[in-house]
């Protein structure tokens, strides 16, 4: 890997184009914006998970539960790959009761958890209320959380910030409760020696580990957006009609996917769906073999963002190999009668209006390239949406065409989006030059900026390549985009 060259510094960049929003979109916005009327309702239209063993053991069980083979499972702290990996991430109740390890075999790291468990209860006996919240030793960064009655830490040799590992936690944490709901808490609380594996099938596992690499690799993660398939503007409106005027009784959200792409999704005027939601759905339905295997299936799901407290009722079906239909809804009656019907309705509008035809060609073209952008220098970037919580990113091509140019790449991402936000010393502009590229954050009211450029490119050149490039952006912000998502 190429050395990062230390010479980093604010520019003042009056020259760009002031860009603004791509656009208003009902889709989501930014979690801080939370209000009263988002979450409402959320407490009454859900199934109880009070008696959430009782719940959990009931759900019918998903084909496949015992057949995926976890890939470190075998390795423990004294197998000397168990050490070599970058990052761990940790799972245990307050007790020391192992709950998950991104790497070896959980139930061979009883030793770890409990020090663990001992450095958190002897900070709280200290006086301090709180979880340690970090410690860095030498290469290492250790990230604790404390949720009530469960454990979760990070330990660290990459560039990642704390607040990233912090991000990563809660990931993991609101995985759990997406099976197994807040009520799991409870249960911890009453019964600490509880063994929470118990209900935690291997398809659940293969969840986790999927969302730990996921965080890994998608610039959805590092900069809290959705990516959604490039389609022309007549082509999703098309869409997001045909999924409004074909909902049932109980539905909250109708969503199109395409692979880790969002091509429509529809939802009650009062309750958006926010980004780290979607994140979980996707990983969910792109983990599951079983959905593709299938014609249709439904299961229960808690959405912890939108309420922790209870399940709503997915219902999921392939309409192509590609494409999935999932619908949402608040109540467990009936969820495959009427989500059948709906899928039946939609299935043939799409392909009576052409646009299951569209999809397939948008998926086909893998997105756009930067040969299409024509923005000299420019060798990859990243746009995100403020208004819409959504970004877009070209394919990557040369020099980014391995698999460890592409991770270096997103560690790059990772630290200038890091930089640009610092709680100590935020940058409206930030340039970051190193052996192998110039790297250029940019953030405004409208959007954030993140963009890669040659080594030999000049600060002028980097500037007029940022104007020419929201401009294209400009452009075709209706393709790349979700501008107007129907609401009801």
């Amino acid at each position: 890997m190429d050395k990062v060259q230390q010479e980093e510094s604010d520019l003042t960049v009056p020259d760009i184009v002031p860009g603004s929003s791509v656009g208003e979109s009902p889709l989501t916005h930014n979690p801080e914006q939370k209000n009263e009327e988002d979450t409402a309702d959320n407490d009454i239209i859900l199934d109880d998970g009070k008696n959430i063993v009782d719940l959990v053991t009931e759900l019918p069980k998903k084909e496949g539960d015992e057949t995926y083979e976890r890939k470190y499972q075998n390795e423990d702290p004294q197998d000397s790959n168990w050490t070599k990996h970058k990052k761990h991430l940790f799972v245990f109740s307050s007790a020391g009761k192992p709950i998950y390890s991104r790497y070896g075999d959980d139930s061979k790291l009883a030793g770890l958890f409990g020090v663990l468990t001992g450095i958190i209860s002897f900070i709280k006996d200290l006086g301090d209320k709180d979880t340690p919240r970090a410690m860095i030793a030498g290469n290492h960064k250790f990230v604790f959380q404390s949720k009530q009655n469960i454990y979760l830490v990070a330990a660290s040799q990459t560039a990642e910030s704390i607040e990233q590992l912090n991000r990563d936690l809660d990931y993991m944490y609101s995985q759990i409760l997406s099976v197994l709901t807040s009520g799991v808490e409870k249960i911890l609380e009453q019964r600490p020696e509880f063994d929470l594996r118990s209900l935690l099938s291997r398809t659940d596992y293969k969840f986790l580990d999927n969302l730990a690499t996921a965080m890994d690799r998608s610039p959805s993660f590092i900069f809290n957006t959705i990516n959604c398939l490039r389609l022309p503007r007549v082509v999703r409106a098309t869409i997001g009609n045909i999924l409004l005027n074909q909902r049932e009784k109980d539905l909250f959200y109708a969503i199109l996917l395409a692979d880790q792409q969002m091509v429509h999704i529809v939802r009650p005027k009062k309750h958006i769906l926010y980004p780290p939601d979607l994140h979980l759905i996707m990983n969910f339905v792109n983990s599951s073999d079983n959905f593709r295997s299938s014609d249709e299936a439904w299961t229960p799901y808690c959405l912890p963002n939108f309420n922790s407290k209870g399940f709503l009722h997915l219902y999921v079906c392939y309409l192509t190999p590609e494409l999935c239909l999932l619908l949402v809804f608040s109540r467990a009656d009936n969820v495959y009668i009427k989500g059948h019907k709906c899928k039946e309705q939609i299935l043939a509008e799409l392909k009576a209006s052409s646009c299951i035809e569209a999809i397939n060609t948008s998926i086909k073209q893998n997105n756009f390239d930067l040969e299409e952008v024509k923005v000299p220098g420019l060798l990859h970037f990243v746009y995100k949406s403020l208004s819409t919580s959504q970004f877009t990113a070209p394919a990557f091509g040369p020099p980014y065409t391995s698999r460890k140019e592409q991770k270096r790449l997103y560690r790059l991402y990772q630290h200038i989006h890091q930089r640009v936000h610092s709680l100590n010393k935020p940058h409206k502009v930030y340039l970051h030059i190193g052996d192998s590229e110039i790297m250029v954050g940019w953030i405004t009211s409208g959007f954030e900026l993140y963009a890669a450029f040659g080594p030999l490119e000049s600060k002028q050149t980097c500037i007029g390549a940022c104007n020419q490039l929201l401009r294209w952006i400009k452009l075709e912000e209706n393709s790349l985009f979700i501008m107007n998502s129907p609401v009801w």
